[in-house]
């Protein structure tokens, strides 16, 4: 008797009819309108679309640390409903399967480098020897190896950003969400960060998903999905049989 297929794995993540609104009565601003995503294991995934159209606030919400309107239909990340959780529990489900890169890099400017990385370690229990030493294995895979004693306020953006990716990937999340990753990173950096994510993503248990508008990194993507006014417009699965789309191959402007 010939055994079935193993069953393919769930997405990392999914939403469905994902609404998000601001304010009440007549002030009342609806920037997510049914948003449907899938974000799939393995792959890099990248969001793009103009300013404002709700690429934000949408990964904000994957990634728990903003509630969608209760009319969504659903919010599952690896299994767990968000929805059915509490805040207590979201955030402890976040400490171990989300790394979040945010835009405005959120370093702590009284601690150096490495200790600015090992917080999400730290989070989790781990002892702060074992955690400085991870962090500053993460922070050599950046480029950052020889400035793990400086502080934030010491480096240029570029290198900001970096210490932030790494501190996103140090424990080893599932799931790592970004927001511009390589807006500030010249095409060097922002090389070796792309091949940071792509190791990351060849795990079949995890997922990269990027909000850029950054078109040099269009190529390393599996998937793009562009958003305009709130809605998922289009999605482009993208490999050997599906290359990259003319209009993306040529760039995107915000």
């Amino acid at each position: 008797m010939i055994s079935p297929p193993p069953l393919s794995p769930s997405p990392a993540a999914i939403v469905r009819g994902l609404n998000k609104s601001f304010g009440d009565g007549a002030s009342r601003l609806h920037v997510l309108k049914d948003v449907d995503l899938e974000v799939r294991r393995g792959d890099i995934t990248m969001l793009i679309g103009p300013s404002g159209c709700g690429k934000t606030t949408l990964i904000s919400i994957i990634a728990g640390t903003l509630k969608p309107d209760p009319a969504t239909v659903q919010l599952t990340v690896f299994d767990q409903d968000l929805q059915k959780l509490s805040t207590a529990a979201i955030t402890r489900f976040r400490a171990t399967n989300i790394g979040f890169i945010f835009q405005a890099f959120n370093l702590i400017p009284t601690l150096n480098l490495a200790e600015n990385v090992s917080v999400p370690l730290l989070i989790q229990g781990v002892s702060a020897r074992v955690a400085e030493k991870k962090a500053r294995e993460v922070l050599a895979q950046v480029g950052l190896g020889d400035r793990a004693k400086s502080r934030p306020n010491q480096l240029s953006g570029g290198q900001q950003q970096r210490v932030a990716i790494a501190r996103a990937l140090v424990h080893e999340p599932r799931l790592i969400i970004c927001d511009e990753p390589t807006a500030a990173l010249d095409a060097k950096n922002g090389q070796v960060v792309m091949e940071l994510f792509e190791s990351v993503a060849r795990s079949p248990d995890r997922a990269v998903l990027i909000v850029t508008h950054d078109n040099r990194i269009f190529p390393h993507a599996n998937r793009i999905a562009s958003m305009d006014d709130g809605r998922i417009v289009e999605v482009h699965d993208i490999d050997s049989t599906h290359p990259l789309p003319d209009n993306l191959r040529h760039g995107f402007h915000q």
